[in-house]
């Protein structure tokens, strides 16, 4: 690292990220060769280290700090520089160059997914998107019955300026249901995006109560999230983080009109009202670094009613269908090494979890017939395509361990094979919740009552304060002990355990694993 900076203020920025002052409070901007790219809270979105707070680079930005960039770190309000200068991220013989395909500078967006914001569109893009947002709210209006209008991001702009937030990349409209109950405001979902399906649109489903539909554009496509908003109880939720007790439907209805890029589209009756309870009271300061700070019990009832069988999508997602997912090592992991040794050839391998299909695909290249699950389209799609480009006994398929039909479906499929398979999960239980581990009990204790074995490897609760190559996300540390007991209540039985450090060692990493063989009674 080479540069000026105030020693108290910023002591590092280098591959693992911003290192600032243990006192900063204040949001700060990073950009690259002057161009703003990410934004971060120093009090929230960091940790402390050595008396300094540590933000690590997100973890879709990584796989673009490849050579020696031009780095500026500055305070958002005020525009204080605390850094500036070139910074050396690996050996490689070039400069950072943060940029799509068309070379157009990429920002991460409030989900960590990189993006070209508005900023950097064209107007025929622009204008093939305010096409597109008036068509879907008069649809939603006409042909779904829903009173719609602009919301978060967009309306923000809109309210603020009469344009496009330059940062963001999307569109976001929104209805309030007439329903009150959860059941009823998922069904009209539903029902919103089929009128969509109908006219054309791809879609793509978040929950039960918020979908995004695909807009093409001369630029290769936008998208506008459609959000439900309902009361439920005297409490207005609107998809997927807001709520506010004690609501008047006086701030949504009967729908006004704001201005956006030179056209009026409808708006709630009180824009101003619903942007406070949407983003709080300071939601006139841009702040690119805004996180949703959602009460536990508001995140569990939405969680419940509307995203039981997402869990933990948002991470996952971007990280496949973005460059982050590039990064993961196809050389086979030392787990799939030490099961192959263990199974006979010719035993077919289903490996739940597969990921970029690393270890699924070494596995058919040893001659074995392999099965690929996982949550992520992109992920089974990729690992799909490399399989049928080399022509290896594999196939992989998209698999939801939160959805109950999907697990009794793939659980009475493998009991009905001939033989049984060896089933295979690694590094899949620490990022389950509670419901998705027990459904993979279930899936082995239906396909193993004649045989097979189970391996498993897992992050354990020795790991949980390490810090991570891909940084922290949702992970569920447990007891070796407690899986154990978990599997052995389905009905399962452990052959082998084992566990430590020096068993999954990834470039600076050398997690606490546990290792276990189970079998299942018949």
């Amino acid at each position: 690292m080479s540069g000026t900076h105030s020693r108290q203020d910023v002591t590092a920025v280098d591959q693992d990220g911003v290192r600032v002052a243990a006192d900063q409070k204040s949001v700060v901007d990073v950009l690259f060769d002057d161009q703003w790219t990410w934004s971060f809270n120093a009090e929230r979105d960091t940790r402390l280290e050595n008396g300094h707070r540590l933000a690590r680079w997100p973890v879709n930005l990584r796989p673009f700090l490849r050579g020696t960039g031009a780095v500026t770190v500055r305070e958002r309000f005020g525009e204080k520089v605390l850094f500036s200068g070139d910074v050396v991220f690996d050996g490689a013989d070039q400069r950072v160059s943060i940029v799509d395909g068309r070379g157009r500078p990429l920002i991460v967006d409030k989900a960590g997914d990189m993006q070209c914001g508005f900023s950097e569109r064209g107007e025929a893009t622009r204008e093939a998107l305010l096409d597109a947002i008036e068509d879907v709210l008069a649809r939603l209006r006409d042909e779904g019955g829903v009173d719609a209008f602009l919301a978060f991001g967009a309306l923000l702009g809109a309210v603020r300026d009469g344009h496009f937030i330059p940062h963001d990349s999307d569109a976001d409209v929104a209805y309030l249901s007439k329903h009150t109950s959860p059941v009823d405001v998922a069904r009209e979902s539903f029902a919103l995006e089929r009128v969509m399906i109908r006219a054309g649109y791809w879609t793509w489903r978040f929950s039960a109560g918020d979908f995004k539909v695909i807009v093409p554009d001369p630029e290769g496509g936008r998208a506008i999230d459609v959000f439900a908003g309902f009361v439920v109880d005297g409490t207005f939720y609107l998809m997927p983080e807001v709520h506010a007790e004690d609501f008047d439907r006086g701030v949504i209805l009967p729908l006004g009109e704001v201005e956006l890029e030179g056209r009026r589209v409808p708006a709630p009756a009180d824009p101003e009202a619903l942007l406070a309870i949407t983003y709080g009271p300071h939601w006139r300061i841009p702040d690119p670094s805004f996180k949703f700070e959602t009460p536990h019990w508001v995140r569990r009832r939405l969680d419940g009613w509307t995203r039981g069988n997402t869990l933990n999508r948002n991470h996952w997602w971007p990280f496949y269908f973005g460059r982050a997912g590039s990064t993961v090592s196809e050389q086979p992991s030392p787990f799939a090494e030490w099961v192959h040794e263990r199974e006979a050839a010719e035993q077919a391998i289903v490996d739940i979890g597969s990921g970029t299909g690393r270890d699924s695909l070494w596995f058919a290249r040893q001659g074995r017939d392999v099965l690929g699950f996982d949550y992520i389209p992109a992920a089974t799609e990729r690992a799909g395509k490399a399989a049928v480009a080399d022509g290896l006994p594999a196939r992989f398929q998209t698999f939801n361990l939160y959805d109950l039909r999907q697990v009794l479906a793939a659980g009475g499929e493998l009991a009905h094979r001939p033989s049984s398979p060896t089933l295979y999960a690694r590094f899949l239980v620490h990022a389950l919740e509670d419901a998705g581990r027990h459904a993979l009990w279930r899936i082995a204790s239906m396909c193993l009552r004649r045989g097979g074995r189970f391996y498993l490897e897992f992050r354990t609760d020795e790991n949980a304060s390490a810090e991570k190559v891909y940084g922290e996300h949702f992970r569920k540390y447990l007891p070796g002990d407690q899986v154990v007991e978990e599997i052995e209540s389905w009905g399962g039985a452990i052959e082998h355990r084992e566990e430590g450090y020096g068993y999954a060692v990834y470039k600076d990493e050398d997690p606490h694993v546990c290792r276990l063989v189970a079998t299942w009674k018949r």
